[in-house]
C-alpha cells in the first residue's frame, strides 16, 4: 500500500507539473503590444511605387507575427510629396517611400543613385550593384555624410524601362524634336535641352491639360500602364519607346534613424527582406499589367513606335558629356559612378556574351505579335 500511495503521489505530482507546463507559458506568452509605425509615400494610391510600399508593410506584419505594423498612406496624406525625405529624417514620418528625383537639386549624385543609363546596366543589374557591388555602403554614406539625413534606406527599383513619351506627330529623327515643347524632368530635361529641345518641367497631374491647351507638344511619364491612368492617350496618339533617360528607375524605402535603432535585429532583417520580396512581386505583376495596358492603348488607336536609334545615340553622347562635368565638380558623384562602372564592366559584357539575345527565341515564337512600328 505504501508503494501504491508513493506511486500515486508521483503520478499526481507529474500531472500537476504537466498542467503547470501548459498553463504558465500560456500566461507568460501574452502577445506584446505591436509596434505601430506611420508611413507615407510620394505617389498616389494606385501607382505601382505605392503598391510596393503597401505590399511591403503587409509582408512585414505577416513575417513579424503582427509585432510590427506600418501605416502606408499615399502622397499628401501627411506631408507634400517633395517633403517625404525631410519628414522621415525629422520623424514627422517613421517611414517613407520616395524617389531621389524628388530631391534632385540637393546633390547630383541622386542621379546615378536612382536612374539613368548607368553604363548599360538594366534594372536588375542596378539593383544588384546595390546589394552585390558596394552600392549599399555608398547609400549609407550618402544619407549620413552628404545629404545629412537621419534615415536608413533600401533601394526600390521600379517602373523601368520608361518610354520616351507621347507626341501629336511622328518623330523620325532628332531634328523633329528640336524646338519642340517637350515635358520631361531630371537628366532627361538637361540632356534634351542641350540637344536643342524646348524642355518643360511640370508635375504629372498637369501634363494632360498642358497637352490639351498646346502649352506642350510632347511629354514623357512612365509607361503604358501609368500613362493610361494619366489619360495621355486622350491627347496624343504617337507613343515612342524606349527612353534612354530612364532605362533604369529606382526609389527609396526610408526609415527614421532613431526608429530603426529601437527595432530588434530580427525586425530590422524582416524590413530588409520584405522590401526585396515586395519589390520583386509587384514588378512581376507590373510587367504583366503594363503588357495588357499597351494592348489596350493600341485598341484605342495609339500608334506605338520604336524610338529612332539616332535619338538614343545622341542622348547618350550628350549625357556622357554632362556626366563628366558632374564628376569633375562633385567627388561623391565620381565615387558612385566609378563604383557602378566597375560593376557594369563585369556584368554587362558577361550578359552580352553569355545570355541568349532576348529577341532571338522571342521573335522565333512571337515575331508577328511585336507591336512597335520601326523605321
Amino acid at each position: 500500500m505504501n508503494m501504491l500511495r508513493y506511486t500515486s503521489a508521483i503520478v499526481v505530482a507529474a500531472a500537476f507539473g504537466l498542467a503547470a507546463a501548459f498553463t504558465e507559458p500560456a500566461q507568460a506568452q501574452t502577445p506584446p503590444k505591436p509596434i505601430l509605425l506611420k508611413g507615407q509615400s510620394t505617389h498616389p494610391a494606385s501607382a505601382n511605387f505605392h503598391l510596393i510600399f503597401k505590399l511591403w508593410a503587409e509582408t512585414v506584419e505577416k513575417m513579424s507575427g503582427g509585432r510590427l505594423k506600418i501605416e502606408t498612406l499615399p502622397a499628401g496624406a501627411i506631408v507634400p510629396p517633395f517633403e517625404v525625405f525631410d519628414a522621415t529624417s525629422k520623424n514627422v514620418l517613421d517611414v517613407g517611400m520616395a524617389p531621389f528625383g524628388y530631391i534632385l537639386g540637393r546633390n547630383t549624385a541622386t542621379i546615378p543613385m536612382s536612374h539613368g543609363p548607368l553604363f548599360g546596366m538594366d534594372g536588375q543589374d542596378y539593383w544588384a550593384w546595390y546589394y552585390d557591388g558596394g552600392g549599399m555602403k555608398l547609400l549609407e554614406e550618402f544619407y549620413r555624410d552628404v545629404l545629412k539625413l537621419n534615415v536608413v534606406g533600401f533601394p526600390i527599383p521600379t517602373d523601368y524601362p520608361q518610354g520616351m513619351g507621347w507626341f501629336k506627330k511622328e518623330i523620325n529623327s532628332l531634328a523633329d524634336l528640336k524646338g519642340l515643347k517637350y515635358r520631361i524632368y531630371g537628366i532627361g530635361a538637361e540632356t534634351y535641352g542641350r540637344l536643342g529641345v524646348s524642355v518643360v518641367t511640370i508635375p504629372g497631374g498637369e501634363i494632360v491639360p498642358a497637352m490639351e491647351r498646346g502649352v506642350i507638344e510632347g511629354a514623357e511619364w512612365i509607361n503604358c500602364e501609368e500613362d493610361k491612368k494619366l489619360g495621355l492617350h486622350q491627347v496624343a496618339k504617337h507613343y515612342y519607346t524606349p527612353g534612354m533617360h530612364e532605362p533604369v528607375t529606382g526609389g527609396q524605402l526610408i526609415i527614421n534613424g532613431e526608429v530603426w535603432k529601437k527595432l530588434t535585429p530580427d525586425l530590422q532583417e524582416i524590413i530588409k527582406v520584405a522590401s526585396v520580396y515586395a519589390t520583386t512581386q509587384r514588378n512581376f505583376s507590373f510587367n504583366r499589367e503594363t503588357a495588357h495596358a499597351c494592348q489596350d492603348l493600341i485598341k484605342m488607336g495609339v500608334q506605338m513606335h520604336r524610338t529612332p536609334d539616332e535619338i538614343l545615340k545622341n542622348f547618350l553622347d550628350e549625357w556622357e558629356k554632362i556626366q563628366g562635368e558632374y564628376a569633375t565638380k562633385n567627388p561623391f558623384y565620381k565615387k558612385v559612378i566609378d563604383s557602378q562602372k566597375t560593376y557594369a564592366e563585369q556584368i554587362v559584357p558577361f550578359k552580352l556574351s553569355w545570355f541568349p539575345p532576348y529577341n532571338f527565341a522571342g521573335e522565333y515564337y512571337w515575331k508577328d505579335k511585336v507591336y512597335l512600328q520601326k523605321k
